[in-house]
């Protein structure tokens, strides 16, 4: 049973299995802070080049003239409709002038232009009112509530004038009329002249804008990092559905459910090594423990270590657990069988020996081929991958291997197997009727979730139940022990070498 703190089975509230949104930023927060700071710095410098623009309102009461007076019909007068959306533009369109422009612009001076007035102020009905609204925009605020103002006040004054004119011309159609119905008219008309357009008005001036137009910088660069933030979580989402690692220690149970042996913190993703670590060498020392604890064999017991896919830390492992072993008083034997690309030898310093697998193949025994290893002399080395080609002899080899296992186990109290990845080649299947455990090795955000789904069908095809996971790269816990003096562990009682 484990002991690793690490070791427990999967539940609801492992990272990634409730929330799979959540367990994908976290995994790839980096993209996220990224896109959001992206996104904040376009943001600023965009607004360190916009220029500020300032609008300014002003208002005109419209006030349509009742309709019925046929002595004013003279004058072009806004008439009351029944629709009063319709009378407001029909008022816009009549202030929207190009004389207005340029009294306006005389009126405001700076080197104002007409056609600069026309292009910076706009004229628009406020729907559900009275109002037409007469709106400026500059890049100074004095001047954008300057040049709505003079724009409200000239175009009225235009209106007024035409009223005028058209009412003095009127007068003079009246003049000879006797009567009173002429003598009102000519009241109406008198009245007109000397008030001018009666139906337009300015009712507000512009004040000065306080305030650019336009959103406030802080409230941008906040909506830029929301924007950052979004685009990065949809990017961290689409990379999680594309990436074909696993995710955590529970998908890999949960794809070959049998106990998590250790945690080991391990060297990076492909280094295969001995680690110094006090936190490693703890993980490597409770699996030797738990190992032990499985009970004593007759002989020697045989221990293939293997992993779904490349770079999972299988050699590493097999190398600290020899190690750890051989500190625990054992005899051990490491044969390695990783034919395609074999690392263990010479991470143990063994130089290469191209010999060793013609021996095997022609009939040698593993003691005739068995080699100490320089960086721990009680441990046996058998290089059975000692040059490039030999995978070529792995049929031959494989057939040879029940024999030169059980030769092993006679020699030493544990074999471990160091084999290729069996969720990418089937080199180790051969060898899984002929060992005592099968300890996998997996590292999240490294080992392949292709690969993992390989080996746990040949696994199940081949009848083979795991003894446990070895994870690798785990977060090692703080803890004052690792560095405490360690008990002496329980050392077996050496058997003599078969003849």
């Amino acid at each position: 049973m484990p002991i690793d703190p690490d070791a427990r089975a999967p539940t609801p509230d492992d990272e990634g299995a409730l929330w799979p949104l959540l367990g994908a930023v976290r995994r790839r927060l980096w993209l996220v802070v990224a896109l959001a700071a992206v996104a904040v710095a376009v943001a600023a410098g965009v607004l360190s080049q916009r220029t500020a623009v300032y609008r300014a309102e002003a208002q005109i009461l419209v006030t349509p003239f009742p309709t019925g007076d046929a002595g004013l019909a003279g004058v072009r007068l806004l008439r009351e409709s029944n629709d009063g959306e319709r009378d407001l533009q029909t008022a816009t369109a009549l202030l929207t002038s190009t004389r207005a422009a340029a009294d306006a612009a005389r009126a405001v001076g700076r080197g104002t232009t007409a056609a600069q007035v026309e292009r910076d102020v706009a004229l628009q009905p406020v729907g559900g009112s009275s109002i037409v609204a007469v709106a400026a925009t500059a890049s100074d605020p004095r001047m954008a509530a300057d040049l709505a103002n003079a724009y409200a006040r000239a175009a009225v004054a235009g209106r007024s004038a035409e009223v005028r004119a058209q009412a003095q011309t009127a007068l003079r159609a009246v003049a000879g009329r006797a009567g009173d119905e002429a003598e009102a008219t000519r009241q109406g008309l008198q009245a007109l002249r000397e008030q001018g357009d009666p139906t337009v008005a300015v009712s507000q001036a512009a004040p000065v804008p306080t305030a650019p137009e336009g959103p406030a910088a802080p409230l941008v660069l906040a909506a830029a990092a929301l924007v950052g933030l979004v685009l990065g979580t949809i990017g961290a989402v689409l990379l999680e559905r594309g990436d074909r690692r696993v995710r955590d220690r529970a998908e890999l149970l949960g794809r070959v459910p049998v106990p998590v042996l250790a945690g080991v913190p391990g060297p990076p993703r492909g280094g295969a090594r001995i680690d110094t670590d006090p936190a490693s060498r703890e993980a490597f020392r409770t699996l030797q423990i738990q190992l032990d604890l499985r009970g004593e064999a007759d002989h020697g017991r045989v221990l293939l270590v293997t992993s779904a896919s490349a770079g999972d830390g299988k050699t590493s492992t097999v190398l600290n657990l020899a190690f750890a072993l051989v500190g625990a008083g054992h005899r051990v034997i490491v044969v390695d069988f990783d034919l395609r690309a074999p690392r263990l030898s010479a991470a143990l310093g063994l130089p290469p020996a191209p010999e060793v697998i013609g021996a095997l193949t022609g009939g040698a025994g593993v003691a005739a081929v068995m080699r100490p290893a320089p960086l721990l002399a009680p441990l046996r080395v058998v290089p059975v991958a000692a040059a490039a080609g030999d995978a070529a002899l792995l049929p031959t080899l494989s057939r040879r291997m029940a024999d030169l296992l059980e030769e092993a186990r006679g020699l030493a109290d544990y074999v471990l197997v160091d084999t290729a990845p069996l969720g990418e080649v089937g080199d180790a299947l051969p060898l899984l009727e002929h060992a005592d455990d099968v300890l996998l090795v997996g590292r999240p955000g490294a080992t392949d979730r292709r690969a993992l789904d390989t080996m746990a069908g040949l696994l199940e095809r081949a009848g083979t139940t795991a003894t446990g996971w070895v994870v690798a790269g785990v977060e090692a816990p703080a803890s004052r022990y690792h560095d405490a003096v360690e008990v002496p562990a329980r050392r077996r009682r050496r058997r003599p070498a078969r003849a």
